[in-house]
């Protein structure tokens, strides 16, 4: 739409920093849907959003192009979109969609980082695993993003689950079976505070051999913050928790891809989960201006 993403567009990949996606995919799932509008109403929320962070910095180093739309639900066809799209050489945002993108997207990101010799690792910030093998019948089910995941190659120590509050018996199980897997639940993050867990990132990710992939699910921030979305869980974690978090590890690791996942305007209140989602993305974008990530 005209004036998205206002003053911070740019017309064509080349002068871009920052390069943005949507994937309008809700039907994986299981509870309340409507992600599917998510990429739509965050474009059109950001044309009325100035580009200054929280406490009034700049943000107009960041230069954003947008990708628009990959619209497929095949996850093969989806994950050779999405090699084509970070394949460019900057940060990259992709908006969902329900969790279920993730199956697609970090399946790409692990293609890209075997190709330039990275290893890949995925930081999970959910409300819930996502780990379960097949949910309601499906193995592409938002519930199982974390499971293919590992089916595709990723290791176990290089996932780490961050605000884990909801599970399902058969995550339990899974989690047996992969011992070096790392969850921190939000009880975890309340009792460490995020500059320790943070810290504990730091030391096992920070080589430059590793390279990072943020799959931010709105559900993580507890639903008094975040009601629209499809499966709200109590007990979560703040909004300054979640913003903490993230802003610091795209500032102190090589986070290069993005997920915002199970944003769902249909269940939304004023769209306050929707300016949630942006506000945070914006506070990222002023961070990796500070590290200087973004020139």
């Amino acid at each position: 739409m005209e004036n998205e993403f206002r003053d911070l567009m740019v017309e064509t990949p080349n002068e871009a920093n920052v390069f943005v996606c949507g994937i309008p995919l809700d039907k994986n799932a299981s509870v309340g849907k409507g992600a599917r509008f998510a990429p739509k109403t965050l474009r059109e929320l950001s044309s009325d959003l100035p580009p200054l962070d929280r406490v009034g910095a700049d943000l107009r180093k960041t230069k954003i192009f947008d990708y628009g739309d990959f619209i497929d639900d095949n996850f093969d066809k989806l994950t050779w979109d999405l090699q084509g799209f970070l394949k460019n050489d900057g940060f990259h945002v992709i908006f969902g969609g329900d969790h279920s993108i993730a199956i697609a997207t970090e399946r790409a990101f692990f293609d890209k980082c075997k190709l330039i010799g990275k290893i890949p690792v995925i930081i999970h910030l959910d409300a819930h695993p996502d780990i379960c093998d097949e949910y309601l019948g499906s193995k592409f089910s938002h519930a199982c993003p974390i499971h293919r995941a590992l089916d595709y190659g990723f290791k176990d120590e290089n996932i780490t689950l961050v605000g884990i509050r909801g599970f399902e018996a058969q995550e339990i199980e899974t989690f047996k079976k992969h011992t070096k897997l790392d969850v921190f639940k939000a009880d975890d993050v309340k009792q460490l505070g995020v500059n320790t867990l943070i810290e504990i990132l730091k030391k096992k990710y920070s080589d430059e051999k590793y390279e990072l992939y943020l799959s931010y699910d709105i559900d993580a921030n507890d639903p008094a913050y975040a009601p629209g979305t499809g499966t709200p869980e109590a007990f979560g974690m703040t909004n300054f928790e979640t913003v903490e978090f993230v802003t610091k590890l795209v500032s102190e690791l090589n986070v290069t891809a993005m997920d915002l996942v199970e944003i769902s305007p249909t269940l939304d209140v004023n769209n306050i989960t929707s300016w949630l989602g942006l506000k945070t993305l914006y506070e990222i974008f002023s961070s990796l201006i500070k590290a200087n990530k973004i020139k």
